[in-house]
């Protein structure tokens, strides 16, 4: 393979000869005889695209030393389709430099409106130039012109040489370039749609506005993005009218005074600012560049070269896609990404035969479940899949879709973007629905599904990178398939792309999860939990809407004496729930103090819970506003909401998610059961509506300080470890330790005290932040700290040898091998630096934990359904695990349950899990 060094060094058109800079300068011939073979050149215009992409991806990417590459990945992945979809011998990559000084000159306001670059962007635009070089594509740009006219004159002088030129660009104006040999592929949003355009669609698009007469059209119609006057009340629809009337801007003119009324007198006062926007529209074509389009090829480059270049960025992802573009040897030992192109729809008895094919020859079979269409009728929608496989692809409705998800989780291998939306197709949430019974008898039991056998690609995606927030079919496709995904149509709509996506992304994702380290938590806890997870959800948790609507009644009442309060001391009535008006009554009115307060971009202070609980210590009516606030957020996310989510079985039926919480916990939703306020009284009271049957108890276990004896485990600090071992009350030593008393006289606010720093190291926690969760100075918070780290050195020196680590790899990882990226700890910016420091201290701990009560529900459920019990497994909220147990089985359950969460894994210090319970949710705890 080629690994010459490709690149142009520009004049300033002053200099008659090429100087040699970096890169080889290679001698202009634009007569260079036509070739033999026709080949199509791409010029892309980099300033348009990296706007597009910085545009089109949020500014949270950043490089393992804190860069931001947002832009950088928008661009790469518009290149990487552009040569996918189009396959063009050669590229070249323009861009601006300087000051537009050959249109300046001409209008001075040129562009004169737009805001400076954001300086985010701006610092990828030399990053993403040396990744093109380090891609051996060819950068061109000139001192004092525009990458417009770069491609202008490429265009024009590859035409003539007889190439096909595709120039890609989101700028409209290109389009008086394109001919039957200059197309211009117009990015029209996000990073992936794009529209080609030839001489056809241009004059289609401005109603009979050729190529050629675009600079008339925008000598009349002007162009605000870039300061070009045109001609006043003259619009898109007019100019194209009159040019298409009158035959170009020339003769418009000469016709001036046959346009009647206020357009005439606009144009007849402004033929001059017409006439110069036509010029500063006009593309030129003959900028002093030295390129030989002949050396133009792609692709060109050394492969380690690349890898190494999209490592340094931390594009492991994109890697594999673009080494792909070099040949199916490129990518070296890893399965080279699929191109998502969609094989042929199937039907009846063909599809059938197809997936039965496919399940006795072992193929890994793409299921998803389709989106409910929008309710037409009172009938419940039938169940839709859509299923891929080698053969092709198809959709199955009704029975036909059950059956074949039965067969494909009991005899083959099913990879899916969502698996336990798969189950439930099979087995409903709703438990008053049946589950679904296979022709050979019983029903389907998630219990059965061999983990081995199942692959959530949303999943493993999330085990990739926890903090990308989205692994939906464009995601997944995003960073680990070439090609461009297919519109969707009513033939093959989002869920027929979604199951193959699901089926071509499994083996590249496996493989990435082998290289990542993080196939351990994909195979031992996360599809093991499927089943797991299934089976919660379908159980639910039985509510009272009696005790709701009761409690909903009582609060409402409540509330409205609050407001009387607040309405008292406020002197006038007014909306509580409005910051303005309530800022307006706190500060204006009532002059509360001010001081150290931010006011919002509309103007008023501030009244958010933070200012509003500093302000409660000393100021009755703002306690108040506090107890309204509580009170009327309980009242309409609970109490009010929840009795229309009670299911046919009289439960409520929560979703438990697996790639939300990027720490690697659980997540709760529709409704959020792990967000009802546990140690408020109101967070009681509607923990009262959750009961269990008759003749049940509700029964919670949860681990006791798991994430100190984390910390103890992983520093290995002696003392930390004695502290545990000897079953002491851990608080009372550290408050020993670090305030040179005897254990027997520690007071309970010492104990709190060291309380307070225990659990704020695992959390990272800082001097400030000490300080103000006890009210002490900063100072003395710092003592407390140093004392801490004094009394159990180990710590420090784990903690510090962690953010060493995770400086030097970007990333930390639990005992279990769960990641979680932290390119924030090499941020040029101080606070995100510091909250990447934190991340990288606590995930070791927090991410564990979530590990092990994984390990826990998948254990507990297991010896649950071995030793034939009827007590059920209903919620998981943190390092809790909760129960609905038959009275019979109380002690067995309990013995069980406490036994298996604590033995479950092995640390330098016992795990310790305390079970309770109680008739209902809140006498449980």
């Amino acid at each position: 393979m080629a690994t010459k060094k490709k690149g142009y060094h520009m004049t300033d058109g002053t200099q008659k000869e090429p100087q040699v800079a970096d890169d080889i300068t290679l001698e202009a011939t634009p007569g260079a005889a036509k070739p033999e073979a026709r080949r199509t050149i791409a010029v892309v215009d980099g300033n348009s695209l990296m706007h597009r992409a910085f545009h089109a991806i949020p500014p949270t990417m950043t490089t393992p030393d804190g860069r931001p590459t947002n832009a950088i990945f928008g661009f790469v992945s518009m290149f990487v389709k552009l040569v996918e979809k189009f396959r063009p011998s050669g590229v070249i990559c323009a861009f601006d430099k300087g000051k537009p000084r050959v249109r300046m000159e001409m209008l001075p306001q040129y562009k004169a409106q737009r805001p400076p670059m954001d300086p985010i962007l701006h610092e990828q635009f030399p990053m993403v130039k040396e990744l093109l070089r380090q891609m051996d594509v060819p950068v061109v740009e000139l001192e004092g012109w525009e990458g417009d006219d770069i491609l202008g004159t490429l265009a024009r002088r590859g035409e003539e040489a007889g190439y096909d030129m595709l120039l890609v660009t989101g700028d409209r104006d290109m389009y008086q370039l394109v001919t039957d040999h200059v197309n211009v592929v117009s990015t029209r949003k996000g990073v992936s749609d794009v529209n080609i355009m030839t001489p056809e669609s241009v004059d289609d698009l401005y109603h009979g506005v050729t190529p050629k007469l675009v600079p008339d059209f925008y000598g009349l119609k002007g162009d605000t993005s870039d300061n070009i006057p045109g001609v006043p009340g003259i619009g898109p629809k007019k100019a194209s009218a009159l040019i298409v009337k009158y035959g170009s801007l020339d003769e418009v003119i000469a016709h001036a005074d046959e346009i009647k009324g206020k357009m005439g007198e606009s144009l007849r006062a402004h033929i001059d600012d017409a006439l110069l926007s036509r010029k500063v529209a006009q593309i030129r074509t003959d900028a002093p560049i030295d390129v030989d389009l002949a050396d133009a090829r792609f692709p060109t480059f050394d492969v380690q070269v690349v890898r190494d270049a999209f490592g340094a960025l931390g594009f492991t992802g994109m890697t594999n896609r673009v080494l792909a573009l070099a040949g199916d040897d490129a990518a070296g030992d890893a399965p080279t990404p699929a191109c998502v192109e969609l094989g042929p729809v199937l039907s009846g008895k063909v599809l059938e035969k197809a997936l039965a094919d496919a399940l006795e020859a072992g193929e890994w079979l793409g299921i998803v479940v389709a989106d409910a269409p929008v309710q037409g009728t009172l009938f419940e929608p039938e169940l839709e899949v859509w299923a891929s496989c080698e053969a092709g692809v198809g959709r199955l409705a009704g029975d036909g879709a059950r059956s074949l998800v039965a067969r494909a989780f009991e005899q083959g291998k099913v990879a899916s973007l969502d698996v336990k939306r798969l189950v439930h197709a099979l087995y409903p949430v709703d438990s008053s629905l049946p589950a679904y019974e296979p022709e050979a008898g019983s029903a389907f039991d998630p219990a059965e599904l061999s983990a081995d056998r199942i692959f959530d690609d949303g999943v493993a995606t999330y085990l990739l990178d926890s903090s990308a927030g989205s692994y939906g079919a464009t995601d997944v496709a995003g960073r680990y398939l070439s090609g461009e995904l297919p519109e969707p149509t009513d033939d093959v709509p989002a869920s027929a792309i979604a199951a193959e996506v699901s089926r071509l992304a499994r083996p590249v994702l496996a493989d990435a999860l082998e290289k990542d380290g993080s196939a351990r938590c994909m195979y031992q806890i996360e599809m093991p939990l499927v089943g797991v997870l299934a089976r919660m959800e379908r159980q639910g948790m039985h509510v009272d809407p009696a005790v709701l609507a009761q409690q909903s009644a009582e609060l409402g009442a409540d509330i409205e004496a609050s407001k009387r309060k607040v309405f008292e001391e406020a002197g006038r009535e007014f909306n509580i729930d409005s910051p303005m008006q309530l800022s307006g009554v706190l500060f204006d009115d009532l002059g509360l103090p001010t001081a150290g307060l931010k006011k919002t971009h509309r103007g008023y202070y501030s009244t958010n819970a933070k200012v509003l609980e500093e302000l409660a210590r000393s100021y009755d009516v703002v306690a108040e506003v506090l107890a309204y606030r509580e009170k009327a957020k309980i009242k309409s996310t609970y109490l009010d909401a929840l009795p229309a989510l009670i299911a046919g079985d009289g439960r409520i039926h929560t979703s438990l998610n697996q790639t939300v919480a990027a720490t690697g916990r659980l997540s709760s939703s529709s409704p959020n059961l792990q967000n009802i306020p546990v140690r408020s009284e109101l967070g009681r009271r509607v923990r009262t509506a959750f009961t269990v049957a008759p003749g049940s108890v509700f029964l919670a276990c949860d681990y006791s300080q798991i994430e100190l004896r984390l910390l103890a485990h992983l520093s290995g600090d002696e003392h930390l470890i004695a502290a545990f071992c000897e079953g002491e009350d851990f608080h009372a030593e550290t408050a020993a330790r670090v305030f040179g008393v005897p254990v027997a006289e520690v007071t309970p606010e010492l104990r709190s005290r060291a309380k307070a720093v225990n659990f704020g190291i695992v959390y990272g926690q800082q001097a400030y932040g000490l300080s103000t969760s006890l009210g002490i100075p900063r100072r003395e918070a710092q003592e407390m700290i140093d004392r801490y780290f004094a009394a159990y050195p180990g710590v420090r020196t784990y903690l510090d040898r962690t953010v060493a680590e995770a400086k030097k790899n970007v990333w930390v990882e639990t005992m279990f091998g769960r990641k979680r990226h932290v390119p924030d700890i090499l941020s040029r910016n101080a606070n995100l630096r510091s909250f990447g420091e934190r991340t990288a201290m606590n995930h070791p701990m927090q991410g564990t934990a979530a590990d092990i009560i994984k390990l826990a529900m998948i254990a507990v459920d297991a010896r649950m359904r071995e030793e034939g019990l009827k007590s059920r497994l209903i919620l998981q909220i943190h390092d809790e695990l909760d129960f609905e147990v038959p009275e019979a089985e109380l002690e067995e359950l309990s013995r069980l349950v406490k036994e298996t969460m604590e033995g479950v894994v092995k640390l330098s210090v016992p795990l310790v899990a305390e079970v309770s319970w109680g008739k209902d949710w809140a006498a449980a705890k």
